[in-house]
Parts: structure tokens; C-alpha cells; sequence
């Protein structure tokens, strides 16, 4: 509280950054030094921007997505536009290798490629469907060792 008897009070200051001055209410700000620009890799897209944040403690992503409310289909425009700023971040669906498909299905791939002599399994398991993960390997492991007992003349090794 400000008195009404003293007729000129003294500033106060705050930590060297800032002045506030009683009499009038007027507060002086000036910054400790230059500060670094907090966004870099700043992408645009219509009203939607995409940047990198680096900190001494930690590092993120910024999205910021942003749809005229009357659009026909918000979730898709802003789904494209999300799609279109990650897409160089997304890891890409591993390819399978070269080779003679052993077998093939829905779930279970098995490839051999002679030129390396090397076999090939790759697995998919559904989470979606009611089971125990481990049942679900074992059913997969074991749909692979009769492609292997199949197949067990062509995949001797090559002697040269």
C-alpha cells in the first residue's frame, strides 16, 4: 500500500529485470541477454504449423492443427495435414527380402534366398483377437517347422 503522505516513492526493483514505479503503476522490463528462438524447422500448411523445440532438458515435436469448424470432414482435413508434416518421421513398413516364398499367409511368410543361403520368417499377430500372445507365437513357430520339414531337401545347404 502506498501512503498519501510521502509525496515521491522510490521504484521497486525486481531481481535487475524489471522497475516498477508506485507513483504511476508504469513497469520497466529489460531482459537478462538475447534469448535463441525456441521453434526451428518450421513447416506450414494452410493454417497448420509443424516445428522442433530444443532444450536443455528436453527436446519435442510441435503439431499445431487447425480446420475451419464448417469444413465437411475436420478429422480427415486435419488427419491429411498430420500426415503430410510426419511423413518423413514415420518408419516405412519393412520390406521382405528376395527369395522363393516358402509359404505364404495372412500372418506367416517364409522365404528362402539360395544366393545367401539364408531363410526368412516373418510374423504377424493380431492383437485384436482373443488368445494368449505366447499361443499365438507358438502356433506361428510351429506352422513354420512343418514348412521346414516340407522343405527340408531344398534347404540343405549348397555345396559348391
Amino acid at each position: 500500500m502506498v501512503s498519501n503522505n510521502s509525496k515521491s516513492s522510490k521504484p521497486l526493483k525486481v531481481r535487475g529485470t524489471a522497475t516498477i514505479h508506485i507513483d504511476t503503476g508504469d513497469v520497466d522490463f529489460r531482459a537478462y541477454q538475447q534469448g535463441e528462438p525456441v521453434q526451428k524447422n518450421v513447416k506450414k500448411r494452410g493454417q497448420s504449423t509443424f516445428y522442433e523445440t530444443e532444450g536443455v532438458k528436453d527436446s519435442s515435436f510441435v503439431c499445431h492443427l487447425k480446420v475451419p469448424k464448417d469444413s465437411s470432414d475436420p478429422v480427415a482435413e486435419m488427419q491429411e495435414q498430420l500426415e503430410f508434416f510426419t511423413k518423413n518421421l514415420t518408419s516405412k513398413e519393412p520390406t521382405l527380402p528376395k527369395g522363393k516364398r516358402l509359404l505364404s499367409t495372412e500372418n506367416l511368410v517364409v522365404i528362402h534366398n539360395r544366393r545367401t543361403n539364408k531363410v526368412s520368417v516373418h510374423m504377424n499377430i493380431d492383437l485384436e483377437e482373443v488368445g494368449e500372445l505366447s499361443a499365438k507365437l507358438f502356433n506361428l513357430t510351429a506352422e513354420v517347422n512343418k514348412c521346414f520339414a516340407i522343405n527340408r531337401t531344398s534347404l540343405r545347404p549348397q555345396t559348391k
